[in-house]
């Protein structure tokens, strides 16, 4: 059976969820975190949003996601500069993460149940398949 793009996006942000509690005191657990949220938003935006952004009725949904993408490129590029040993890591590690889950969370109740409504289940699952090999093809590469 084939995966829609909105389950293998919710797998993929449970795996996110779970390095989340690792990273927050551990350089290659927060490097793996990083990793996956590249890989993860760089896709998602290609394949899905990309797509949403065209279409009345969900467009400012998906322009909004695009936008904290960029939000959390930019607390992801701190982190990775920033010592681990440092009184502030943290702190940042934990704004970064509750806007992390605050993401996972909207995009899970609001933005996926409205995309599966707008997009054929047939276009949702081709998604699906490009998203999954995607992402497996990057995660081998970096």
């Amino acid at each position: 059976m084939k995966k829609s793009i909105i389950d293998a996006l919710v797998e993929h942000h449970e795996e996110i969820r779970d390095l989340m509690e690792k990273g927050s005191n551990n350089r290659e657990a927060f490097l793996r975190l990083k990793k996956h949220l590249d890989i993860h938003h760089q896709i998602e935006e290609d394949i899905l949003l990309s797509k949403l952004n065209e279409m009345d009725g969900i467009k400012d949904e998906s322009l909004e996601s695009q936008e904290e993408h960029f939000v959390l490129n930019m607390l992801l590029l701190d982190l990775a500069d920033f010592p681990i040993d440092h009184k502030r890591w943290p702190v940042k590690y934990k704004v970064m993460s509750e806007i992390i889950e605050h993401h996972l969370d909207e995009e899970e109740e609001d933005l996926f149940p409205e995309a599966k409504e707008m997009l054929e289940k047939s276009v949702l699952e081709e998604m699906g398949t490009k998203f999954i090999e995607l992402k497996e093809k990057q995660m081998q590469v970096l």
